[in-house]
């Protein structure tokens, strides 16, 4: 290599690489170097004032989200799973914003001391020895250990939610609205409206002219782009699941025994039956002695100070309490369990398990068929296993859809043309082609014959194919004659019907007629609520929520029609009166008025203050660091 590099530079074409070669090195290699010195950010991904976070801090943050969103999940989310619906970029945004706050308070000398980060820990029920009720410095240890916090980067966290809300109670405290404010906002909240209706049945309105032959032509000739059918396309899809594989698997009665005997009264007994005891006691203190002697063996009935005492038998859904329940009915609590002391009312609460009777066992003939299907769907699993690695090297060979599905031998459905959104040409949905999910969007993207990447959705596998592309087309008229006829007929009967409320509306409204007497020439009633409308009470009027929209932004005299669903009814509403509160009313909502708008200025001054503090505070992001980050969660899938 540097006898190549010296022969070139003793050549004239030699010197002008190498001074290429330099120019590219100081363009992209060195100016990307200072650029990063410029920037102050290193290997940080965001930074304002003297706080910032790196790739490790940030991956804690998605972490304790995954952990929050997955404990009342149905189905665990994974990081793929936020990345691809753009979690990741929405937390590092809520962590950026975050930043910027705390930054700025770093520089004006706002932080919490030592002290007011303990007082906070001893106010967290997780941390607290449950018979002392005092800070536990072990559970403390130990509940961070099992979230994988650690102590340090909790404490921090800690710090910087007491930081934020102090710069946040600030910006917002000692609020009062000035007094005409309230009182507009009390004018507002107790303003109460009268309104009547009435049902117009729209069968009752004339019937629009049948159109002629001619007006159908016409209205085909106006409307070919509109009546023009989309693609569609013939599919041909492979679902592979376990169930295919189910008629392959053999389960033995004596197999179905063996498991049955293991589990019998763990997994196909009635629930079990427990006896417990309940102590109150008149004082915390009380309680937490009364935990320790039972603790240490004392019997429930040698104890003193007990207010009451009540022995309980049931089954877990008996008790109301999930956290009494959890300790007398949880999994593998036995005789001598403690519960408390927890405060109830003015006691407080020491419960003691006493017995544990197992619940009858299931004969084996009511649950074999249970236990069949559960041995016969795990070992399909295991075959659908090694089929998913038959499907791969054929998808890798390059088979067509046909042979892929004889190598892994499930069978090929062909379904009828269809469109993007899975409809026959009849608007029939064909659900077995829409849950192929992104496979069969696919389908739309490739040519005939090709095969599309394969899609795992649920416990299935899918893969598409099309078979047949139909193009878009204008179908001729004498085909499209009868649809053509049934769409001018519907048009022209919504546009008699809103004709005819057009001019029902202008008749009231102008004081020709009034909305009792239309209600009579309708056949019909006029129906008003109990009593006048408030935004307070305007839930309990039982009007449509798009009925209320309207009777709190018309005026006196307004009126307004709302269509059913099925548009064979109109309510015909019209606000008959306007009402302002009078004084007493006033009165009496001045506190609410007043909550409302504190409510609402304190969210005003804080967004202000935000906005101030990101104006002063540069918030520096370095979105080189948040693509590589994004790249570590595709590449360890």
């Amino acid at each position: 290599m540097l006898a190549l590099m010296k022969s070139l530079m003793n050549s004239f074409v030699g010197k002008i690489i190498v001074m290429i070669i330099i120019a590219g090195m100081a363009f992209w290699g060195v100016d990307q170097m200072f650029a990063q010195i410029r920037g102050g950010l290193g290997s940080n991904m965001a930074a304002a004032g003297s706080r910032s976070f790196d790739p490790s801090t940030f991956d804690r943050r998605v972490e304790s989200v995954i952990r929050n969103i997955n404990a009342d999940a149905e189905e665990p989310v994974t990081k793929p799973e936020l990345l691809e619906q753009g979690v990741i970029d929405q937390v590092f945004q809520l962590e950026a914003a975050k930043l910027t706050l705390l930054g700025y308070a770093d520089s004006i000398g706002v932080r919490p001391s030592t002290d007011a980060v303990v007082e906070e820990l001893k106010n967290i029920d997780a941390f607290k020895n449950p018979l002392t009720g005092a800070l536990d410095l072990d559970t403390y240890r130990d509940t961070l250990y099992r979230s994988r916090i650690s102590q340090a980067d909790y404490e921090q966290q800690l710090a910087d939610d007491l930081t934020m809300k102090a710069l946040r109670d600030g910006a917002s405290a000692a609020i009062y609205p000035p007094k005409t404010l309230s009182s507009l906002q009390a004018r507002y909240i107790g303003e109460a409206r009268n309104v009547g209706w009435f049902i117009l049945d729209t069968s009752t309105l004339p019937e629009p002219d049948a159109p002629t032959e001619e007006d159908i032509r016409a209205y085909y000739d106006d409307n070919l782009d509109a009546l023009k059918q989309p693609e569609r396309r013939m599919i041909d899809v492979l679902r592979m699941s376990a169930e295919d594989f189910l008629s392959q698997v053999t389960v033995t009665e004596q197999e179905v025994a063996t498991v049955y005997e293991a589990s019998k009264s763990d997994r196909y007994s009635e629930p079990d039956t427990r006896t417990y005891i309940e102590l109150l006691f008149p004082t915390r203190e009380a309680a937490r002695t009364a935990f320790g002697l039972l603790a240490a063996g004392a019997d429930p009935a040698s104890l003193e100070g007990v207010t009451s005492r009540e022995t309980k038998t049931g089954r877990r859904p008996s008790v109301t309490d999930p956290t009494l329940a959890e300790a007398m009915f949880g999994a593998g609590k036995q005789s001598g369990a403690l519960f408390g002391p927890s405060e109830r009312g003015d006691q407080w609460l020491v419960a003691r398990l006493v017995s544990v009777q197992p619940g009858a066992v299931f004969p084996l003939e009511q649950v074999e068929n249970e236990i069949r299907d559960q041995l016969a769907r795990e070992r399909a699993g295991v075959l659908l296993f090694d089929k998913m690695e038959a499907l791969d090297r054929a998808i890798g060979a390059g088979y067509p859809l046909s042979q892929i599905a004889e190598e892994v031998g499930v069978p090929l459905m062909t379904y009828a043309p269809v469109d993007q959104s899975g409809r026959t040409r009849g608007g029939t949905p064909l659900a077995g082609l829409i849950n192929a999910g992104e496979a069969f969007q696919q389908a739309f993207e490739i040519p005939v014959g090709e095969t599309s990447n394969r899609a795992d959705i649920g416990e299935a596998t899918y893969l598409t194919s099309p078979r047949q592309i139909i193009e878009s087309y204008t179908p001729e008229f004498e085909e499209l004659r009868d649809d053509v006829r049934a769409g001018l007929v519907r048009q022209r009967e919504a546009s008699g019907v809103q004709g005819a409320l057009d001019d029902l509306t202008d008749r009231i409204e102008s004081g020709e007629s009034t909305l009792e007497a239309e209600a009579r020439a309708a056949g019909e009633i006029m129906e008003t609520p109990l009593g006048p409308i408030t935004r307070r009470t305007a839930a309990e009027s039982g009007l449509p929520n798009a009925a209320l929209t309207s009777v709190f932004s018309g005026k006196e005299g307004d009126v307004f029609t709302f269509p059913s669903r099925d548009g064979n009814a109109v309510m015909v509403l019209q606000i008959t009166s306007i009402t302002p509160p009078d004084e007493a009313d006033m009165a009496e909502l001045g506190p609410l008025a007043n909550s409302s708008l504190i409510s609402s200025l304190q969210d005003d001054l804080n967004q202000a203050m935000e906005t101030e503090v990101a104006s002063a505070t540069k918030l520096r992001t370095n979105q080189g660091a948040l693509r590589a980050y994004k790249a570590t969660i595709t590449s360890d899938q």
